[in-house]
């Protein structure tokens, strides 16, 4: 039989070696959370999964909802014992007691774990979501992963995000929507660029507003079969995170499938910087973590320890 925390040291060494999006980290972002009416007399809500895969000690962990349109977040925390894990069927309902949609910022904060080590592995969790509609035949809906690499203002980082395969015909039963949340204390244009199966562009920069702290999802505004879309951020203060997202949906069966939009940055623009770590290489953008969180956290109205 293979020890667990030998496997646990294994699999993190191991993880050195693949993109950081395959790796275990101390801050996510579920960029989409609800607990909403839909069209078509849908009702969405959202699942919850946070594992602690820590295999001596338990991790008490921040879950922060942040609003679509802006506003105040609100925060709880939850003990998760080792090897194991905290769930939630409709963590915005049951947890948070709201209606409506936002985003999720998920975290390990050191003073809220003093007798941890103090370094991202020792804190580390696994952070899985899904929205999905409760019919009585059953459950249908979309993976949501928790993520921490984003979008900052192209001007000032040239980095971009595309999602592809996109659909968006009225006529053949396929509706998109676009989104993002905006882990910024500014308001900042999420621009839009559609292009064809050919490539060829549908429409340029369509501007999204996005409110500081805030969430957003709207319709996609052009029609597209097969096409794909590119997100860039307009930030002047430079200080923003932003973690855009889209989501088509099957209007016949009200199924959705859901996209993280793959950030993409030329050699140019990573070498500009001077030497760079091999991991800038394999995930470009802001990445996130519990220093940027606390700032999301400290403006957020704190409710305490909750239980899954």
């Amino acid at each position: 039989m293979i020890n667990r925390k030998s496997l646990f040291a294994v699999l993190l060494f191991s993880a050195l070696a693949l993109p950081l999006a395959a790796q275990v980290n101390d801050t996510y972002v579920v960029p989409a959370a609800a607990n909403a009416p839909g069209a078509f007399g849908t009702r969405w809500q959202t699942r919850l999964s946070i594992f602690n895969p820590q295999t001596d000690y338990p991790l008490r962990v921040s879950v922060t909802f942040v609003p679509s349109g802006g506003g105040k977040g609100d925060e709880v925390l939850v003990d998760v014992p080792r090897n194991a894990v905290a769930l939630w069927d409709n963590v915005v309902g049951d947890v948070f007691h709201m209606t409506g949609t936002g985003a999720l910022l998920v975290a390990t904060f050191p003073e809220d774990n003093p007798n941890v080590p103090n370094d991202v592995i020792s804190r580390a969790i696994l952070v899985h979501s899904e929205t999905f509609n409760n019919v009585a035949g059953g459950t249908y809906g979309q993976t949501i992963p928790g993520i921490w690499t984003g979008l900052m203002d192209y001007q000032f980082d040239g980095i971009s995000a595309v999602a592809h395969g996109i659909r968006n015909i009225a006529s053949q039963g396929w509706r998109t929507n676009v989104g993002a949340v905006n882990l910024g204390r500014s308001q900042v244009t999420l621009n839009i660029t559609v292009y064809d199966y050919d490539g060829k562009v549908v429409r340029r920069d369509i501007p999204f507003i996005l409110p500081p702290l805030g969430h957003m999802q709207d319709r996609l505004p052009v029609e597209v079969d097969r096409g794909a879309i590119e997100f860039t951020v307009a930030d002047p203060s430079h200080k923003a995170v932003v973690f855009p997202y889209v989501s088509t949906i099957d209007q016949l069966s009200g199924d959705p499938t859901y996209q993280s939009p793959a950030l993409l940055a030329s050699a140019k623009v990573l070498f500009s910087k001077g030497a760079i770590a091999k991991d800038a290489l394999l995930s470009p953008g802001r990445k996130i973590d519990v220093d940027f969180a606390r700032g999301i956290r400290e403006s957020a109205n704190r409710h305490g320890l909750v239980v899954p």
